[in-house]
């Protein structure tokens, strides 16, 4: 079975107006069922407080042993 791990990483928006990854991320190193990952990252788990329009945390699900591109 294939498993998960959490990973949070900082976007920011260039002046194109797209987001590009900044390469700042924490990686939640315990493994997991993509479906247990997936529940973990479902917005209605969390609460948002966003005051930059610039910067974003995303949250994704990724197979153990992947690299965030």
């Amino acid at each position: 079975m294939e498993m998960f791990i959490l990973v949070l990483s900082m976007w920011g928006k260039t002046a194109s107006d797209e987001w590009m990854y900044i390469g700042n991320q924490y990686v939640y190193n315990t493994p997991m069922t993509q479906e247990q990952c997936e529940n973990i990252i479902n917005p209605s788990s969390w609460s948002f407080h966003g005051t930059n329009e610039y910067y974003k945390v995303q949250l994704d699900c990724m197979p153990q042993g992947s690299e965030l591109k």
